[in-house]
C-alpha cells in the first residue's frame, strides 16, 4: 500500500531514530527483522509511564530492580556480553550518546554528545560527532576521537581474534580527528543511514587495546573503563545483588536516587516478588496469570504500550507442498489470524488481541502500513485456489489430494511453549476446514536452533524481537538465502534483494520508508512469513511511581528517572511524593536499543523520603569515590539503559 503524504511526513521525522539494530527470534514469540514498536493507533499509547516533571519529584531513595542474571562479561560489544539483563545493569554506567522519545526519535544526549553533522564526500557518508569535552572515563581520562577509532578497529572484522558481537563496524572506512580531539569524523565506505546504531556508544581505547584485553579483560568489572551518572559500589555474588551509587566523577545533572540495587531473580518468580513487595516494577509480558496477579496487588497498576516483539509463522519454501506458492498463499487466506491473536492473548485486555499486518514495522510505528490487502481471511477463496492448483478434495477423508498425494503439511510445535502449542492447534483446525491436513510435530524447546538452522520444519511459529532499528538488518531475514543463514524460509523473492540494497543505502527518510513499504508487499506476495500479532508491553508498577512503566521506544525508567511526587525540584525526573502505603518503592527498568538514552535532560530515578506510614525511609546517599587527583563533580541524571551496541544481528530462540 502506498503511503499517504501525511504519513510520509511523519515517517521522515522518525526514520533516523528507528534506524539500526535488527531483531531477535524466539520460539515462544520471536526471530525477525527488528520491527520497533510503538502502540497501535486504536490500542495502547506509545508510552505509559505516569510522566511527571522533575520539579514534582523527591530526592533520595533506593531503586530495587529484578534482572535475570548479573553480568559475567562486562564488555557490551563482546559476544558474551549482549544479554539484555547485562545491559540493564551496565546502562547507568555507560556512554549513551542519544536520547529517545516515545516514537523512537533520537536526539543527542548532551552529557556525552553536543551535536552531530552529516555530509557526503565523493559518494561516501561522513558523520562528525562533537563530543562534550567534560565527558570522562572513571579513571579521569577524557572521552575523545581515539576511543571511537579504537572501538571501530576492534570490531570492524579485520581482526577476527576480537570476539565482537556485531560485524556492522565493517561499514566504517575511517575514523579521524576533526578540529579538536573532541570532534570525531567517521567516514563510511558507502551511504549508511543507520549509523546511530554504531555510534550510540563507545568503549575506552585502553579497554580494547588488544584481543586479550577485549575478550577477557572485562570478565571482572573494570571500574576505570566505565562512565556515567552511577558507579558500581558493591557486587555481592553470594546474594546476587549489584549495588550502584551516584558517581562522584560525573559531570552532568545530579542523579536523584541514592542507590540502584539489581538482584538476580528467576523470570517466573518476578510476579511473586512484586506481590511480596520485593520489587516495585516488573515486565508482565503476555502472561495472563501475571497480569491477573498484578491487578490484585494493592497500590499497584498495569501500564501498557505497544510491544517490540511479534509472533509469526515461517514457511519452509523448500519443504513438501510448501514449495508451491499457490499452497502457501491459500494457507494464508485460510487462516483467521484475529482468532489466533485472541486465543494466544486470552486473559489480557481484548483491545490488545489483534492481528499484525506488516512484516517490518510494528503497529503505530512510523513506517507502518496495513499491507494485508489481498491476503485477508477468506477460506472460500483459499479453497478455490487449491481447486485451481489441482488439489481435489476427497469427500471421504476431508483432505485434498493431487496425483494421489494428500495435501499434508507439518507444523512444528515446541513442547512446553504455550504460544507454540496454541498456534499449532488453531492452525490445524482452521486449515482442516479447507482440506489441508496438518500434522503437529512436537520437538523439545532445546531443539529450537537446530530446527531452524537445519530447516527441519515445514511451518513453524516463533517470535521476532524488535529493536529501534527495523531496517538495518532487513537483509538478514529476507535476503538471498544463499548468503543469509537467517532466512529460515529459504525463499528468494524476485526483486526483494534489490529493494533491500536500496533501503540499506538510502539516506532520504521518506524514500526509505516507501521502499520498505514496497518490500513488505513483496514479502506478503511471496509468503515468506505470516505475521500473527504484536505482543503488548505490559508493566506492573506501584501506582504512585512516576516516569516508569511501559516506555514503548522511549528511554526507560532509570534513564529518565522515576520517583514519588514531592516538593519542587530544579529539573529532571524522579519518584512522586511517597503516600502512606504498605509497599516500599522501586522499579525495574527495561533495556533500550543501542545508543538510545534518556529524553530531555535525562534525569534520574529516585525515591522520596519515607512518608508517614511507609515501610522504611530512603537511605542516605552514598557516592562512589573520586579517583586521586580528581575532585567530585555534580551528580547525574538517572541510570540509562543501553543495549550495548551489540544487538545488530537477529537472534533466534524458543520463547
Amino acid at each position: 500500500m502506498r503511503r499517504s503524504t501525511a504519513a510520509l511526513a511523519a515517517g521522515a521525522a522518525v526514520a533516523l531514530a528507528l534506524a539500526g539494530c535488527t531483531g531477535s527470534a524466539d520460539p515462544d514469540g520471536t526471530p525477525s527483522p527488528a520491527p520497533t514498536a510503538t502502540a497501535p493507533t486504536a490500542g495502547p499509547g506509545v508510552a505509559d509511564v505516569n510522566a511527571t516533571p522533575r520539579e514534582d519529584l523527591a530526592d533520595g531513595g533506593v531503586l530495587r530492580q529484578a534482572v535475570g542474571a548479573l553480568p559475567t562479561q562486562w564488555n557490551p560489544l563482546h559476544v558474551g556480553g549482549t544479554a539484555e539483563t547485562f545491559t540493564q545493569v551496565r546502562g547507568p554506567m555507560s556512554v549513551t550518546n542519544f536520547d529517545t522519545d516515545a516514537e523512537g526519535v533520537l536526539t543527542p544526549n548532551t552529557n556525552f554528545l553536543l551535536g552531530v553533522e552529516e555530509a557526503s564526500a565523493d559518494g561516501r557518508q561522513v558523520v562528525t560527532l562533537h563530543l562534550n569535552p567534560e565527558a570522562v572515563w572513571n579513571d579521569g581520562d577524557p572521552i575523545t576521537w581515539e576511543d571511537y577509532a579504537a572501538t571501530v578497529a576492534a570490531c570492524n572484522g579485520q581482526q577476527p581474534e576480537f570476539q565482537c558481537a556485531t560485524g556492522l563496524f565493517s561499514a566504517v572506512d575511517t575514523v579521524t580527528q576533526g578540529e579538536t580531539a573532541f570532534d570525531v569524523v567517521v567516514t563510511f565506505a558507502t551511504p549508511f543511514p543507520d549509523w546511530p546504531a554504531l555510534l550510540g556508544t563507545v568503549l575506552p581505547a585502553d579497554g580494547v587495546a588488544d584481543a586479550e584485553t577485549f575478550n577477557t579483560g572485562w570478565l571482572d568489572h573494570p571500574e576505570e573503563w566505565f562512565t556515567g551518572p552511577f558507579a558500581l559500589a558493591d557486587l555481592d555474588t553470594d546474594q546476587q545483588v549489584a549495588t550502584l551509587v551516584p558517581n562522584e566523577r560525573w559531570w552532568g545533572p545530579e542523579p536523584v536516587l541514592d542507590e540502584i540495587r539489581y538482584r538476580a531473580v528467576a523470570p517466573e518468580a518476578t510476579a511473586t516478588a512484586f506481590a511480596n513487595n520485593e520489587i516495585d516494577v516488573f515486565d508482565i509480558g503476555a502472561d495472563p496469570n501475571a497480569y491477573q496477579l498484578a491487578g490484585q496487588v494493592p497500590g499497584a497498576e498495569v501500564r501498557r504500550a505497544g510491544g517490540v516483539d511479534w509472533r509469526q509463522l515461517t514457511f519452509n519454501s523448500t519443504a513438501g507442498p510448501l514449495t508451491d506458492l499457490a499452497v502457501r498463499q491459500a494457507i494464508v487466506r485460510a487462516l483467521d489470524r484475529q482468532a489466533i491473536a485472541a486465543a494466544s492473548l486470552a486473559g489480557l485486555p481484548e483491545e490488545l488481541q489483534r492481528a499484525l499486518n506488516n512484516h517490518i514495522f510494528m503497529a503505530g510505528q512510523a513506517g507502518y502500513e496495513d499491507n494485508e490487502g489481498d491476503f485477508a481471511h477468506d477460506p472460500a477463496r483459499a479453497a478455490a485456489e487449491l481447486d485451481a492448483a489441482g488439489w481435489v478434495l476427497d469427500e471421504t477423508t476431508g483432505v485434498r489430494e493431487r496425483d494421489g498425494e494428500p495435501l499434508t503439511v507439518r507444523f512444528t510445535v515446541f513442547t512446553g511453549i504455550s504460544a507454540s502449542e496454541t498456534e499449532g492447534q488453531l492452525v490445524q483446525a482452521q486449515l482442516r476446514e479447507v482440506g489441508i491436513d496438518v500434522r503437529l510435530d512436537h520437538v523439545p524447546e532445546s531443539a529450537f536452533n537446530d530446527t531452524l538452522n537445519n530447516g527441519d520444519f515445514e511451518i513453524v511459529a516463533f517470535s521476532w524481537f524488535g529493536s529501534a532499528f527495523p531496517l538495518l538488518g532487513l537483509g538478514n531475514i529476507y535476503g538471498d538465502p544463499a548468503t543469509t543463514p537467517l532466512n529460515y524460509a529459504r525463499l528468494a523473492i524476485p526483486g526483494l534483494d534489490d529493494l533491500i540494497g536500496q533501503i540499506a543505502t538510502e539516506t532520504d527518510r521518506t524514500t526509505r520508508l516507501d521502499l520498505a513499504d514496497q518490500a513488505d508487499e513483496l514479502i506478503w506476495e511471496g509468503v515468506h512469513t505470516l505475521p500473527l500479532y504484536q505482543r503488548p508491553q505490559l508493566v506492573a508498577a506501584v501506582s504512585d511511581l512516576a516516569n516508569v512503566g511501559a516506555p514503548g521506544l522511549s528511554s526507560p525508567a532509570p534513564r529518565t528517572g522515576a520517583s514519588w511526587r514531592s516538593s519542587p525540584r530544579p529539573s529532571g525526573v524522579s519518584l512522586p511524593v511517597r503516600r502512606p502505603s504498605p509497599r516500599d518503592v522501586d522499579l525495574s527498568a527495561r533495556c533500550h536499543p543501542a545508543g538510545a538514552g534518556p529524553p530531555g535532560d535525562a534525569a534520574a530515578a529516585t525515591l522520596s523520603p519515607a512518608a508517614p506510614g511507609s515501610a522504611r525511609p530512603g537511605p542516605r546517599r552514598r557516592r562512589a569515590p573520586a579517583p586521586p587527583g580528581r575532585s567530585p563533580g555534580p551528580a547525574a541524571p538517572g541510570p540509562w539503559c543501553r543495549s550495548g551496541g551489540a544487538g545488530h544481528g537477529a537472534r533466534a530462540g524458543p520463547r
